[in-house]
This record gives C-alpha cells, structure tokens and sequence, in this order.
C-alpha cells in the first residue's frame, strides 16, 4: 500500500522515497513528476482518472497556494470523485488514512 510518509517545504517523501519535485500518486501506487504550477488543470485530474480513483487529493502546497481549476473540479463532481484539498503537509494523514480502503489519487504541489 502507498504511504506518504512526511512532507515539507519544496519535497515529499512516498513510500521512503523524497521527491523535490511536484507528484502525481496513482491508486496503482505508481509515483509520476508533476509539471510545475499552483493549478491543478482538468488535463491533470483527466490523467490520474485514468486509474478509476474513489478519491483525488489535492496537496496545495505548504501555505495553499495551488488551487483546483474551475473546469478540474467540474470534471470530478461530474463523475461522482470525492475531492479532498488542503495544504501538501496536511494531506499526509488523509491520504494515508483514505488509502486504507479506498482507491485514492493525489496530484501533489511541494512548495508555496
């Protein structure tokens, strides 16, 4: 099962594992690169619903600086996804807690 096991300013570690880079995780476990930016576009959300998520987590950076585009989040009610949006160092505990049993996706911003 994925974990995310801590997060701060500029990096997150998954599985023991730190990125300093924006993530995408997939429900698969699968770990990709984000490109960089404080949106989270429908292109972004249409990529991890490629893996039928329960469940997309937004990390908005350590102040929340990200947010979820108008067109991203129409796109999520449309097809029934629960969202769930907070600061990146806040979605450490959600994740991992929703992961337990539920098929979860996280687009992942690691700075402001």
């Amino acid at each position: 099962m994925t974990k995310i096991n801590s997060s701060s300013f500029g990096s997150i570690t998954v599985n023991d594992v730190t990125y300093r880079h924006d993530i995408y995780i997939l429900p698969s476990g699968k770990v990709e690169q984000r490109n960089y930016g404080h949106t989270f576009t429908k292109d972004q959300v249409e990529y991890v619903l490629k893996e039928n998520p329960d469940v997309v987590v937004t990390g908005k950076g350590t102040s929340g600086c990200a947010t979820l585009s108008t067109d991203a989040r129409a796109l999520l009610q449309k097809k029934a996804i629960e969202i769930i949006e907070a600061n990146t160092p806040d979605v450490v505990g959600k994740f991992n807690k929703l992961n337990e049993t539920k098929r979860v996706a996280a687009i992942v911003h690691v700075t402001c």
